[in-house]
């Protein structure tokens, strides 16, 4: 679960003096953790100098539908939706379950 593991690497980097660069987030990270889904996180960064966890986060590719626990059904009703002016996990499907 994503969210979760975004939470462990907040929790990963709490002590970590910014600004700092990817491969630093990464090892900090990985003298923290040997979580598989903390470290995609960590390894899915941009090359960058990061000056806060905030830009951090801004960084970290997470799925909305996550949060939002979106079914691979939904998502793929989502995706074939007409209105294109909404982000995809915003969009509204119909309820097509057969009482």
């Amino acid at each position: 679960m994503q969210n979760q593991d975004w939470a462990q690497m907040q929790e990963a980097l709490r002590d970590i003096d910014f600004p700092a660069d990817k491969d630093t987030i990464l090892a900090h990270v990985e003298e923290y953790t040997s979580d598989g889904g903390v470290l995609r996180l960590a390894r899915t960064l941009p090359p960058e100098l990061y000056r806060n966890m905030s830009e951090v986060r801004s960084s970290v590719r997470l799925d909305p539908s996550v949060e939002e626990g979106r079914t691979a059904g939904q998502k793929a009703a989502q995706a074939r939706s007409h209105n294109k002016h909404v982000a995809e996990y915003l969009r509204q499907v119909p309820d097509t379950r057969l009482s």
